[in-house]
């Protein structure tokens, strides 16, 4: 993957400089959006610039007006919370993305499979960059889950995931995303998913009550600071 990064690395710079935008400070970078799972929707739009600030989320990463983000690779995902119980209004509560439904913990999460046959569409400018992009490919069930049901195998407390490559998926040909334009990424279900939750019991005995009640879009990439101010020229 790193040698792959530098061989974009260059090619974009020497777009930049065909552009007439010289010397542009591309740092490496990550964009990751999400949206609130309601049963009565099956279309998610999410908002990419730090200016479409309603239901910004504290955890949330968006582009700058003033910048280009060029993506290499995306992922869909489930998104919640874990939170020890009880759960009150003050309970601290951990961010965790999920790369399937975890379906070993509570039957409730076999509907949030349906995540996973959806499609994504990507348009700047009205111009649309990708399309009928399945998010099945994203799907990704951990050999150690939540829970493990195999005689003589421990319990696993959480499942194994590396979350700089699991459910991301290179973008061939990349997408360049601007904070002097139009922006569209929309996720398409063929039927509305639910929010939902489980509990977990640790081996100390702890209980922790997790809650699925987001849907999230990662990229990876490159930040291209201050380019986007060549779309006024």
């Amino acid at each position: 993957m790193k040698r792959a990064n530098r061989v974009n690395f260059v090619k974009i710079r020497e777009e930049y400089a065909k552009r007439g935008v010289k010397g542009v400070r591309l740092t490496e970078s990550s964009l990751f959006l999400t949206q609130l799972i309601d049963q009565n929707k099956t279309s998610y739009t999410f908002d990419v610039l730090d200016s479409q600030n309603t239901g910004l989320q504290p955890d949330e990463i968006r582009l700058n007006i003033n910048d280009e983000f060029i993506a290499t690779h995306m992922g869909v995902f489930l998104y919640g919370r874990a939170s020890l119980v009880p759960v009150t209004a003050t309970s601290p509560k951990a961010p965790y993305i999920f790369t399937y439904a975890p379906i070993e913990m509570s039957g409730q999460t076999v509907q949030l499979d349906g995540l996973y046959a959806g499609i994504m569409k990507i348009g700047v400018n009205n111009i649309i960059y990708v399309e009928k992009w399945d998010t099945r490919k994203c799907r990704q069930v951990q050999r150690t889950q939540f829970a493990s049901f195999i005689a003589g195998v421990p319990v696993c407390t959480t499942p194994s995931q590396e979350n700089d490559m699991d459910g991301m998926i290179a973008l061939e040909p990349m997408v360049t995303l601007s904070g002097a334009k139009k922006n569209e990424i929309t996720l398409n279900l063929p039927k509305a998913i639910n929010l939902t939750n489980f509990i977990l019991t640790t081996q100390a005995g702890d209980v922790v009550n997790f809650d699925i009640d987001r849907i999230a879009v990662k990229f990876f990439g490159l930040n291209a600071q201050n380019a986007s101010v060549f779309q006024s020229r």
